[in-house]
């Protein structure tokens, strides 16, 4: 540059220079213009977060102006009464538990069972669906054994022989036998429990 100083001192501007003066003020207002972006963004974010975190905090102190646990349980300053929730899937009728879209089926925590004597007069279908057979004796000991078998032997009467994975049972009218039930004293009631 030879504006005023230089080897030129000429006194002339020329393209070059001033080629050189414009390109040096575009960079300085690109960049200017950026961290005046990054400013408003950094701006920005830090409003949010601060407002959040107010937010947040005005939320704790409203809800613990009107509530308090007693004795484990999250109830009304007022009138002390616990507070309810709603659920979209799940309402209360007549006491019980109820999904609201099935409708009205009870909700529950029990598997889908059934649960009739064992006896070796039971149809084939009733067979095929044993899972699990339920054994008491009149002493009270109990056992339950999961089946992973059956075969009835036809006679007079028919004889049901079901195979465990403690051993095998074979029952016979009302009575019961075999390595599975070796520790029942007395009469055994048999039960069965299938899926």
């Amino acid at each position: 540059m030879c504006l005023h100083s230089g080897p030129c001192r000429d006194g002339e501007v020329e393209a070059a220079e001033l080629t050189a003066v414009v390109d040096e003020l575009v960079k300085t207002q690109f960049s200017s213009r950026l961290f005046m972006y990054g400013l408003m963004a950094m701006t920005f974010a830090l409003v949010m977060i601060l407002g959040c975190g107010f937010g947040l905090t005005w939320a704790v102190v409203l809800s613990q102006k009107d509530t308090t646990v007693v004795n484990g349980t999250w109830v009304t300053r007022a009138d002390k009464l616990p507070i309810q929730l709603g659920n979209s899937q799940m309402t209360v009728v007549d006491g019980m538990l109820s999904s609201r879209h099935a409708a009205n089926a009870t909700v529950s925590t029990q598997p889908n069972t059934v649960q009739r004597p064992l006896s070796a007069n039971m149809t084939t279908a009733q067979l095929t669906s044993l899972t699990r057979v339920y054994l008491s004796s009149s002493t009270g000991a109990q056992v339950g054994l999961v089946v992973t078998g059956f075969r009835l032997v036809a006679g007079s009467p028919p004889t049901l022989l079901l195979s465990t994975p403690s051993g095998s049972l074979e029952v016979s009218g009302n009575s019961i036998s075999g390595s599975a039930a070796a520790g029942l004293v007395g009469d055994t009631a048999m039960v069965w429990q299938g899926e």
